[in-house]
């Protein structure tokens, strides 16, 4: 699932950045930048009509096939599928092949455990099995989840295991996207490899919060804004595209969502809840 955290913030990060060969319309938000860009992580083929006003899209490839990938591309969409590299949710088909490879609980998803990224079994999965499934039905690019895991296991072998499977996911020539994973990201940058291995970076919760007990979204705190803020500045000065996913944004907080796309050139989705449909 999405809307994760790290760094012990009360909520994820996530922002979509995209690579070179989409750039000619990441260029600045639009008068309707929700349009641009939707994250629809809750639906499936047969709600695929949610799709219908929005140029790139990310869904859960699970849910498609090749064929309604290539409809969405004949409707002029740019198709990302999601990708959870750092954890593993109960309903997968494959839980029970990984689960003894599971580490704690993930906090607020109870149906779903972090998983131990540096071991090789893990890594051969998702990229030789997860990967060229995925590449085969035709997305134009992946969308990393939970390299958060990062921040949890704070070792060198959780970090090497995730690079080790976004340079495995390198070979199906299609860009990665990192949702949230600010700890790994900024490592990234750090050790000059971040272009290297993905795209662009995907920012939950910059302007909005979320209330996981009550199920409501609120005005997210300055000091979390201000972060979120000064890392996806970080992000764009190395030269990632950001994207920006928001909850239940009023409509004055979204004109100053707008206005702070527009000034620094990135595209940002409202979505109605954290189901994404």
């Amino acid at each position: 699932m999405m809307c994760r955290h790290s760094k012990g913030r009360n909520f994820g990060i996530i922002i979509l950045c995209i690579f070179v060969c989409v750039s000619a319309f990441i260029t600045g938000c639009s008068d309707n930048p929700q349009k641009d860009y939707g994250v629809f992580l809750g639906i499936n083929a047969d709600n695929a009509d949610r799709l219908n006003d929005y140029r790139l899209v990310v869904i859960e490839p699970s849910e498609f096939n090749a064929d309604h990938i290539q409809k969405l591309h004949a409707d002029g969409k740019t198709v990302y599928g999601y990708i959870n590299v750092g954890a593993l949710e109960e309903y997968r088909p494959y839980y029970d092949r990984f689960k003894h490879l599971t580490l704690d609980v993930y906090e607020n998803w109870e149906d779903e455990r972090w998983m131990d990224v540096s071991c090789p079994e893990w890594q051969a999965f998702v990229v030789n099995e997860l990967g060229k499934q995925y590449a085969d039905m035709g997305i134009d690019g992946f969308f990393i989840d939970n390299t958060d895991v990062c921040y949890h296991y704070q070792t060198d072998d959780i970090y090497n295991g995730l690079c080790s499977i976004l340079k495995g996911l390198k070979v199906y020539d299609i860009p990665l996207i990192i949702n949230g994973g600010d700890t790994f990201v900024s490592k990234c940058m750090d050790e000059g490899i971040a272009l290297s291995l993905f795209s662009g970076i995907n920012q939950e919760s910059v302007f909005t919060s979320i209330d996981f007990e009550n199920k409501a979204y609120g005005v997210q705190q300055k000091s979390e804004t201000l972060y979120y803020q000064n890392y996806i500045a970080e992000a764009k000065s190395c030269g990632l595209a950001v994207y920006l996913l928001e909850y239940g944004a009023s409509p004055a907080l979204a004109k100053e969502i707008d206005r702070y796309c527009g000034e620094n050139g990135f595209i940002w989705y409202n979505a109605e809840s954290l189901e994404l449909r």
